[in-house]
C-alpha cells in the first residue's frame, strides 16, 4: 500500500520590518533628561541639561538649546525650592508648550495677561499655543499684537517650528516684509 506524503503548507517568510533610523545624539539626551525630570532626579536631569545645552549650542540646534534650558529652570527650582520662590509666568507657558499642553498654556496666559508680566512675549507664546491646536485665527491675532509691542518677533516666528502646518496662510501676510 502506497502512503502519501503529508505536504505542509510552506510558511509564507516573514518580511523584514525597515529598521527607524536611530534618535540622534541629541535628541537621546533631551529624552534621557526629560525622563530624569519626570522621575524625580532633578539634580541628575540639571546637570544632563547643562550638558545639553552646551551640546545644542555647538550643534546650532538653537530649538533644543531653548527648550532645555526651560527644563532646566524647572529642575533648579525643584532642587532649590527656596532659590527660585516662584517661577514665572513665562517659563510655565515654555514648558506647558513643550509638552504639546497648548490648553494648558492658554489658561496660565489668560491669567499673565492680568498681571504685571511682559505682554509681547505672552501674545506672541498664545500664537505659538494657538498654532500646535491649528487655531490659525487666533494665532494670526496673537502674533500681530506680539509684534505691534515687539516687531523682533518676526524672527522667532520664522524659526518656530510650531506655526510651519498654518504658516503659510493668508492670515501671516502682516509678517511679510518684515
Amino acid at each position: 500500500m502506497a502512503t502519501k506524503a503529508k505536504t505542509e503548507p510552506a510558511t509564507p517568510k516573514a518580511t523584514p520590518v525597515p529598521a527607524q533610523a536611530p534618535p540622534s545624539p541629541l535628541a537621546a539626551a533631551y529624552g534621557k533628561a526629560v525622563k530624569l525630570m519626570e522621575s524625580g532626579k532633578h539634580a541628575e536631569a540639571a546637570k544632563a541639561l547643562e550638558t545639553l545645552m552646551h551640546d545644542a549650542q555647538a550643534a546650532g540646534d538653537w530649538g533644543l538649546k531653548r527648550r532645555a534650558q526651560i527644563f532646566l529652570t524647572l529642575a533648579e527650582a525643584k532642587v532649590n525650592p527656596l532659590k527660585v520662590a516662584v517661577l514665572d509666568p513665562i517659563t510655565e507657558v515654555q514648558a506647558c508648550l513643550n509638552r504639546q499642553d497648548a490648553d494648558e498654556a492658554l489658561k496660565l496666559i489668560e491669567k499673565a495677561l492680568k498681571g504685571p508680566a511682559a505682554k509681547g512675549p505672552l501674545y506672541y507664546l498664545r500664537a505659538v499655543a494657538f498654532a500646535q491646536g491649528d487655531n490659525t485665527e487666533g494665532a494670526a491675532e496673537s502674533l500681530k499684537k506680539a509684534m505691534e509691542l515687539d516687531p523682533d518677533f518676526v524672527f522667532q516666528w520664522h524659526m518656530e517650528p510650531d506655526f510651519n502646518s498654518i504658516r503659510k496662510s493668508p492670515l501671516f501676510a502682516f509678517t511679510e516684509g518684515h
